[in-house]
């Protein structure tokens, strides 16, 4: 955002007169006795110590400081927070804020199909709402919900670096058959098969057995890669998988359609011809389509926080305050206008979190 010289002013003469008056305010405090004056000293301060930091943003946007600056201002307010010692902040809260809805949607689904062993679950979204971490947050949330957090119970694959869920590519070949071969060796060489085991083999005998009560998988796609015989190889792999040997885990397969501005409405024909598509495919084989994700409302980034341990809203406010003033123009005008955060800036303030909780 741009500010006008006097505007800037205008800031630098505020920031000045509230760093003296916290100064003061924070004498008086270590002088004061009476418990309810202390307590109204205490909250004054941490309201002008928000209002310091937000003047402080906005004069790093005004003369153009590094983004570096600014990530260093909303860790130190992630730093003030009090977080519950108790809780342990790991990978699902890189994860797990807002999308109740679409939450609840799914666990009605996974209640109703709990005795299949091959489910299938269909999300699509704006990259700018992360979709894939939706698959991500459901696999974590099975492993704590279904199995009490037994890992070995689950078979995931996992990106080596940080133990994160690893989101692969939808297999694909240039048709149906050609696609179909490559779903088939991705089987095959994910549980390493045997020479003389094979995918057929495995569905109609579960051999080889697998070790595991569930096994996850998130595939993904763009819209740009989208063919016309994809649907048709999307619904082999349903038929492939309605009448498997009861020996075989349970599979719970994602698939993740990025769609470019979903949420915003006014798709191109190529994007509604994708969504009809896959809408018919679920409803043909009673699938679950989980769409559309859409932005992230104010106060349910408020009440994530909250939930971690803070219970002061000036706390909070002022994460919220260094968040707005690191985002780019048009997000902070989605703020500002419908006081909404894509995704994609909710998972960066989460990530600064988790690493600040387990430093």
């Amino acid at each position: 955002m741009r500010y006008s010289p006097e505007e800037i002013e205008g800031f630098e003469g505020q920031l000045d007169l509230l760093v003296r008056k916290l100064n003061f305010m924070k004498s008086e405090l270590g002088r004061t006795i009476d418990p309810n004056a202390k307590f109204a000293i205490t909250e004054e301060i941490a309201q002008m110590e928000g209002q310091i930091s937000d003047l402080k943003g906005k004069l790093s946007a005004a003369h153009g400081l590094p983004v570096a600056n600014q990530k260093e201002r909303l860790a130190e307010a992630i730093r003030q927070l009090n977080m519950d010692e108790e809780e342990e902040i790991g990978l699902l809260h890189l994860v797990n804020c807002d999308r109740h809805q679409m939450v609840d949607k799914f666990w009605n689904a996974f209640d109703e199909k709990e005795e299949e062993h091959f489910q299938f679950y269909f999300i699509t979204g704006c990259p700018t709402q992360m979709p894939p971490s939706f698959a991500e947050r459901m696999v974590y949330e099975l492993l704590v919900e279904e199995l009490d957090g037994e890992s070995d119970a689950l078979h995931i694959l996992t990106q080596e670096d940080n133990g994160r869920l690893r989101i692969q590519d939808l297999p694909l070949g240039r048709n149906t058959r050609k696609s179909q071969q490559r779903f088939k060796a991705y089987v095959q060489e994910r549980f390493r098969f045997a020479d003389t085991q094979s995918f057929d083999t495995f569905i109609e005998t579960g051999v080889p057995n697998l070790p595991y009560d569930y096994v996850a998988v998130v595939f993904e796609l763009h819209e740009r890669k989208w063919s016309s015989f994809l649907p048709e190889y999307l619904e082999w792999m349903i038929e492939t998988f309605k009448n498997p040997n009861k020996q075989v885990p349970k599979f719970l397969f994602f698939f993740v359609f990025y769609v470019d501005g979903q949420h915003l409405g006014g798709l191109k024909s190529e994007q509604k011809s994708i969504l009809t598509a896959l809408s018919e495919l679920t409803v043909r084989h009673e699938t679950t389509l989980l769409t559309p994700l859409l932005p992230v409302e104010d106060g349910d980034l408020r009440a994530w926080l909250m939930d971690l341990g803070e219970r002061n809203p000036n706390q909070v406010q002022s994460v919220i305050d260094a968040m707005v003033t690191g985002l780019r123009e048009e997000d902070q005008l989605l703020f500002r206008d419908k006081q909404q955060f894509n995704m994609k800036d909710i998972e960066e303030l989460q990530a600064l979190i988790y690493n600040i909780a387990n430093e």
